[in-house]
């Protein structure tokens, strides 16, 4: 008995060694793997910075303080970064400012986008582009374009003053104060901010109806998202379009133009993606545009071109490291085919004979 208790002891002491040996190894696997991720981001975030690019310098500086917490230098190149992208959206504002003033109020507004997509914390920017939104129209009158006349001149003649030419070129959807021409006819809003100084009008009056424009309720704050993500898209940010439209659809899940511009997003970005060969991404973006228009042909279309298209592309990678005798990328491509489709081809078979082989390759190298 006292011999069989010795026994087990013996192998209890060694069954418990091994367990934390075991813990130890695993714990320093993870360790390493941190570490890994941690200066992977962090050189990516200098090579971006160096490279004049802090938005996605940024971005790396944080997935680097995701990996590692406590990772001081990426919490400062966070800082640096953020800094710098105040600086740029800054100057981004200015000149917007300037472009208004010149009566360049298509490029303004895209100004204003671009800073706030840099830094969308830009109090001034935000609150220029809700300015130009939110408009709280009493009336309107026609007014006649007459020769000599310009946006000032008109915005003199309703307000007093000069500086509000930028209301009627809202109203009117112009883009460049410069295309005006004579003949052509123009809706005066009068405002509860800046009403008329005079009834000057000689032209037709009349009454705002409910159609004719957004009630001042919609305009706060869902209609500013909205109308954000309309210029987005207008613009072609796709990226900062899907995030002011899923604010919208936050509170209100039913916003059908919303649901219609996100989903238009989302294939944009999957087509500028396919476009780079991008096709996991791609993937990605049109099946997000799919879940929000369910009727979307092209959407499920690029989905199969897509799928195909990195099938095969990893499939003849591997094929080509095979024939080089690179068994660990061999492998690596093809797995990738693998997880996607088990069926594609004969990439399961492929994928056993390959690790066959390098496992025989092992088993020569140890025994030698």
């Amino acid at each position: 008995m006292n011999k069989k208790f010795k026994s087990c002891i013996i192998l209890s002491s060694i069954f418990f060694i091994g367990c934390v040996a075991f813990e130890k190894k695993e714990t320093i696997t993870m360790e390493g793997e941190r570490n890994r991720l941690t200066s992977e981001f962090y050189e990516k975030a200098v090579y971006l910075e160096q490279q004049k690019k802090p938005a996605q310098a940024k971005k790396n500086y944080q997935l680097a303080l995701v990996a590692d917490p406590s990772n001081k230098a990426a919490r400062q190149g966070v800082t640096q970064m953020n800094k710098q992208l105040q600086t740029i959206a800054d100057k981004y504002y200015r000149k917007s400012i300037a472009l208004h003033k010149k009566g360049k109020y298509s490029e303004a507004t895209r100004y204003l986008l671009i800073a706030l997509r840099l830094w969308p914390e830009h109090f001034k920017a935000r609150q220029e582009l809700m300015a130009t939104r939110n408009l709280n129209i009493q009336k309107y009158v026609l007014h006649t374009i007459k020769k000599g006349e310009t946006l000032s001149k008109i915005s003199k003649i309703y307000y007093g003053n000069f500086k509000q030419s930028g209301i009627i070129a809202q109203a009117n959807h112009i883009k460049d104060a410069g295309f005006i021409r004579v003949g052509m006819q123009l809706k005066i809003p009068e405002l509860k901010s800046y009403p008329f100084v005079s009834p000057k009008a000689t032209d037709k009056l009349e009454q705002w109806t409910e159609t004719s424009y957004q009630p001042e309720e919609k305009t706060e704050p869902l209609m500013m998202y909205k109308n954000m993500g309309i210029d987005f898209f207008r613009y072609q940010e796709f990226e900062n379009a899907v995030a002011e439209f899923k604010k919208v659809l936050n509170a209100d899940p039913a916003d059908k133009e919303s649901i219609t511009y996100i989903s238009k997003a989302y294939f944009n970005l999957g087509s500028n993606a396919y476009a780079k060969k991008k096709y996991l991404t791609a993937i990605e973006n049109f099946q997000q545009a799919l879940a929000f228009n369910k009727k979307c042909a092209s959407c499920k279309r690029k989905i199969i071109q897509s799928r195909n298209l990195y099938k095969e592309y990893h499939y003849k990678a591997g094929m080509k490291f095979f024939d080089e005798q690179n068994l660990n990328s061999a492998i690596l491509e093809w797995d990738l085919v693998h997880q996607m489709d088990t069926d594609y081809k004969k990439v399961a078979q492929l994928l056993h004979k390959a690790k066959t082989i390098q496992k025989n390759i092992e088993t020569i190298k140890q025994s030698e």
